[in-house]
């Protein structure tokens, strides 16, 4: 009996070493492959060159449940940069997942993405960024979820977003704030008002565009998007 109870905390023992070791060696991954990555392109998406309370026709918007007009550009006097931002708009009750994918996104492999976001008091507060977008099916979310101070890194694969990894984050309503998604061959990093918080060791979707996304009535509101890719 001691003997085999030995063997069960060894066991135990050796997963705790090895989840330990991966874990460095995902941070150790992370860190030399997006630090040391020299980024060749910038673009940003201010939303000041577009006619207020529009919606532009270059903008591609992909909805799980589709509501005309749910993201317009607004002017905004505590814009990050003024006048304009880029806001949901969601009339009654909107409910799934609402996608505003950028008019010229590059196919980012290797990609620094940043947002600043304000998410409004609400019934529900989940927004965020989009990296790595194939289809509506396929792609990552950085979510901002101020209800349950927490920012989540998600997969979005078929009928489900599947969130692997979170992180405690005080976030105001009302207020503005920072995202950040760093992303590479290693994994995905994720930035909350310029630290980070989640490191993910995830190879799936190694490729795809760059957006914004809120969930069902969600208002929230979005400026100086930037890719450094």
């Amino acid at each position: 009996m001691s003997s085999e109870k030995s063997f069960h905390l060894s066991r135990n023992k050796r997963y705790a070493i090895f989840a330990i070791i991966t874990a460095i060696g995902v941070s150790i991954a992370l860190y030399n492959a997006l630090g040391s990555f020299n980024y060749g392109h910038i673009k940003d998406w201010n939303f000041d060159s577009y006619q207020n309370n529009t919606t532009p026709s270059s903008f591609e918007v992909f909805e799980s449940n589709s509501q005309p007009g749910l993201w317009l550009v607004k002017s905004d006097d505590s814009a990050p940069s003024k006048p304009n931002v880029l806001a949901t708009n969601p009339v009654g009750s909107s409910s799934g997942y609402h996608i505003q994918i950028m008019p010229d996104s590059p196919m980012a492999s290797d990609a620094q993405v940043s947002v600043k976001f304000r998410i409004m008091p609400g019934t529900v507060e989940q927004a965020g960024l989009v990296v790595r977008f194939i289809d509506p099916s396929h792609y990552f979310v950085l979510m901002a979820d101020p209800l349950h101070d927490r920012i989540s890194l998600c997969k979005a694969d078929v009928q489900f977003l599947v969130c692997n990894y979170e992180a405690s984050a005080h976030i105001s309503t009302g207020t503005w704030h920072t995202l950040e998604a760093t992303i590479s061959s290693e994994g995905i990093g994720g930035w909350f008002d310029g630290t980070e918080i989640i490191k993910a060791n995830n190879e799936y979707y190694q490729t795809g565009q760059i957006g914004l996304w809120a969930k069902d009535d969600t208002k929230a509101s979005f400026d100086d998007l930037q890719a450094k890719y």
